[in-house]
């Protein structure tokens, strides 16, 4: 059987205080473990109390719209601050109109409220990412103020192809520090087999994110060989020194995009998994990033030829919005798809 995606979210956590939500009484459970964690990590006060107001928005949310709710607690460090994320993971339908929901609009049945802006305002970092027909999860950090540098935000957004409830492709990211790694995969065909590739393939990312992209895709391509296999991109974005270090194999979408600007990244051409490919043929390429440019990585549901450096407007939007857009306006309707944009 397969794992369900909320447990995909939680497991690489390692064990971190997780509470399900079934009620206010749960949430006020999710508000105690804010504050010992936090007691017990140095975490400012004013920091655990800006983490309670945002459980309360993330957990009413999920009482009001989604099944299986679930809320981690997870002290975490950054420029030498200590400061608290909290993973809120659902079982819902997705969130149909990621914008919306992030400007505080009136949300329809079966959505997210205006909880989420209030949490985007609320926390230092917020990486969404969401599947329609399966769940949301919604990572948010809070830090003292004027903690370390700025820092990029994730945005992914996948749905899976008519008449299937799970997506083939999927995506993954970690942090450490200033790095931030991330990567898409399209496990090949689709439905529950093309998912079972595209997870083995998560959990080998988590295990050895730390290593290049290229040994990335390397420890993936021993882990898939009982699986249809997969195709798959990885990137490695350091801010601090301005570049992103890019390895794919397959079709799949990798691109630096900025106003009225372009990068482009190739890949090779097997299939992660199958005995005849070598992964030696993995080449890393190493480009120029910009603060105010997006990285943007799509499985093949979105057409390699995508072309947004001059739609402003959609530069504009944040990483999720982007990520939706460029899956509802190029998105193919007779494939899965997936978009995972770090900006």
């Amino acid at each position: 059987m397969e794992a369900l995606l909320t447990d995909e979210w939680l497991a690489p956590l390692g064990g971190a205080r997780e509470t399900p939500l079934f009620d206010e009484a749960s949430l006020s459970l999710v508000r105690e473990a804010i504050r010992e964690v936090g007691a017990a990590h140095d975490v400012a006060a004013g920091v655990i109390e800006t983490m309670v107001l945002v459980a309360t928005e993330l957990g009413r949310n999920q009482l009001r719209h989604a099944v299986g709710g679930r809320i981690a607690v997870v002290p975490t460090t950054y420029g030498g601050a200590s400061g608290l994320e909290l993973v809120a993971v659902d079982r819902g339908l997705g969130i149909r109109d990621v914008a919306a929901a992030l400007e505080g609009a009136p949300r329809s049945k079966g959505s997210l409220g205006v909880g989420l802006a209030s949490v985007a305002r609320l926390a230092s970092e917020v990486d969404l990412d969401v599947r329609a027909s399966e769940g949301t999860c919604v990572r948010a950090r809070a830090f003292p103020a004027r903690t370390g540098a700025w820092r990029r935000q994730v945005g992914i957004y996948g749905r899976p192809i008519g008449g299937e409830t799970r997506s083939g492709d999927h995506a993954c990211f970690r942090r450490d520090g200033d790095v931030l790694v991330v990567a898409v995969i399209d496990g090949l065909g689709h439905g529950t087999l093309a998912r079972h590739a595209s997870s083995t393939a998560v959990d080998a990312f988590h295990r050895h994110a730390s290593a290049s992209p290229a040994a990335i895709l390397e420890a993936c391509h021993a882990a898939l060989p009982r699986t249809r296999g997969a195709v798959m991109a990885v990137a490695r974005i350091d801010d601090a020194a301005g570049h992103v270090d890019v390895a794919s194999v397959g079709n799949v979408l990798v691109q630096v995009v900025g106003p009225r600007t372009a990068h482009r990244f190739g890949g090779s051409s097997f299939v992660l998994g199958t005995p005849a490919a070598r992964v030696r043929k993995v080449a890393e390429e190493r480009a120029p990033i910009a603060p105010a440019e997006a990285l943007v990585l799509a499985t093949d549901g979105v057409p390699s030829r995508l072309a947004i450096e001059n739609d402003l407007d959609l530069l504009r939007e944040p990483p999720a919005v982007l990520a939706q857009r460029i899956a509802i306006e190029h998105g193919r309707s007779d494939d899965d798809v997936l978009v995972l944009v770090a900006r």
